[in-house]
């Protein structure tokens, strides 16, 4: 691949080294999408993020997942052709670095790294009391950290073992989410007109959904279906080459826009009343009770909780390939570098990066406002979509000789259209979460400016990835 890098990064590799292959290849396809799925986590967007968003949008929520959806498929579109370019664990950093250049790639990593690793994880681990307290009352921090812990461990022990158990899990997790879905519509209370007619309710009844409303929803609805990328991060461990990496992008994507739009659709057909489904912060639950009961909602809760669960446990071998990888490439002081580096003798995986997700994830839960600080993440992902997007352009510019074994359709249509979408979202983002994820751009461009630039012949090692199978 003598044209994939930009001359700062071909300078620190000139002998165009290649990545060992440290990670166990023991993946196939669909234990990639289920790895995928899992980490996007069909149950909490339907039972934690949903009620987010009828707070906000009213019925309008169908309307912003299926937007987000659209979104999804031009990124997906750009993630399955540059993870089929460079099938690395890294992710989006790994690609953003080699189109647009280290600096880009560093405030993707920060991103994606830091920001998501350490958050979302918590945040998703905070709703699993909820569904938990209809039997006993916990403490959300507690139950969270002890479920980051047991996935940590489970990481740890290896990527099929992980894949297994969370595939187990995950069955489960989609049974229960279909189970609730088909209540909605066997128990039909509204029309399909009125559901997809956004309206808000309030005080004074029900009102138009106004258009800024909406796009602020997209966002949230946008980080329901986060996570189809993940096939990139686990492309080292996956056999089949690139073109698997892609096809795990789009049917992963398939599987979530599915359990996200069908799921909150029933739930509005089968509610008792718009207004209250839409205004309550536990929708779900009345939603359960109204239709069978205090039992049932007890016993249907429980599987939610157990599905939530799982979500955890896949996010953090998810997360921890993009810390791992991080390390590989000498993006940190060596000695972090290299830590972050290791893998396990035994399992093969990267046990020192799972670690710092897991205990990050724990001391994020116990000792700060968690849920306060999440409101970011949004933003985030706008700006990464943005970043990858771009990479999917330059990319193909740049770098036209390139192998790409899925190269998208109507380019660069798909690209240009996700970055016009993500602006919008992100004009709608408050103005808080806006100057947040501008400071977290900015410190990462000093880090990159005063640390890794001088140091480029040591550190920020793009190399070439390992070889396939």
């Amino acid at each position: 691949m003598p044209d994939r890098l930009s001359k700062e990064t071909t300078e620190a590799t000139p002998k165009a080294e290649r990545y060992e292959q440290e990670l166990s290849r023991s993946l196939g396809l669909w234990g990639n999408v289920a790895l995928c799925v899992a980490a996007i986590t069909p149950a909490v967007g339907v039972f934690a993020i949903a009620p987010i968003l009828l707070n906000m949008a009213g019925t309008g929520a169908v309307w912003a997942l299926m937007i987000a959806g659209i979104l999804g498929l031009s990124m997906a579109a750009c993630y399955g052709e540059l993870g089929s370019a460079y099938p690395i664990a890294g992710g989006d950093y790994s690609v953003v670095a080699r189109t647009l250049g280290n600096a880009a790639g560093f405030v993707s990593l920060i991103f994606t790294g830091p920001v998501c690793a350490f958050l979302i994880p918590a945040v998703v681990a905070l709703t699993i009391a909820t569904y938990l307290n209809v039997v006993i009352p916990l403490d959300a921090r507690w139950v969270g950290a002890a479920v980051i812990a047991v996935g940590t461990v489970v990481a740890i022990l290896g990527v099929r073992l992980s894949a297994r158990l969370v595939g187990l899990l995950l069955a489960v997790e989609l049974l229960v989410v279909m189970f609730v879905t088909a209540l909605g519509f066997v128990k039909t209370q509204h029309s399909l007109a009125e559901v997809l007619t956004p309206t808000v309710f309030g005080p004074h009844g029900g009102q138009p959904l106004a258009v800024g409303a909406l796009l602020a929803a997209v966002a949230v609805a946008a980080f329901t279906y986060n996570g189809f990328q993940g096939a990139l991060l686990f492309s080292e461990e996956t056999s089949g080459g690139g073109r698997n990496i892609a096809r795990s992008v789009f049917i992963s994507l398939a599987v979530a826009v599915s359990f996200g739009v069908i799921p909150v659709l029933g739930g509005l057909l089968g509610a008792r009343s718009l207004a209250e489904f839409t205004t309550s912060a536990t929708p779900w639950q009345q939603f359960l009770t109204d239709t069978g009961g205090e039992s049932f909602n007890t016993i249907v809760s429980l599987g939610i909780a157990l599905a939530v669960t799982n979500g955890v446990m896949a996010l953090t071998p998810y997360f921890a390939r993009v810390i791992y990888s991080s390390g590989r490439d000498m993006m940190w002081p060596t000695p972090i570098s290299r830590a972050l580096a290791k893998v396990h003798p035994r399992f093969e995986t990267p046990w020192v990066a799972t670690l710092v997700i897991g205990v990050a994830g724990v001391i994020l839960i116990l000792t700060t406002d968690v849920e306060a600080m999440a409101t970011v993440i949004g933003t985030v992902i706008a700006l990464e979509m943005i970043l990858v997007a771009l990479s999917a352009i330059v990319g193909r510019v740049r770098f036209a000789g390139l192998v790409r074994p899925y190269r998208m359709p109507l380019w660069p249509a798909a690209p240009v259209s996700a970055i016009a979408l993500a602006i919008v979202v992100l004009v709608e983002q408050s103005r808080t979460d806006q100057l947040t994820a501008l400071g977290i751009v900015v410190v990462s461009l000093l880090y990159y400016a005063c640390y890794l630039r001088s140091r480029k012949a040591t550190h920020m090692k793009m190399l070439d990835p390992a070889e396939s199978d």
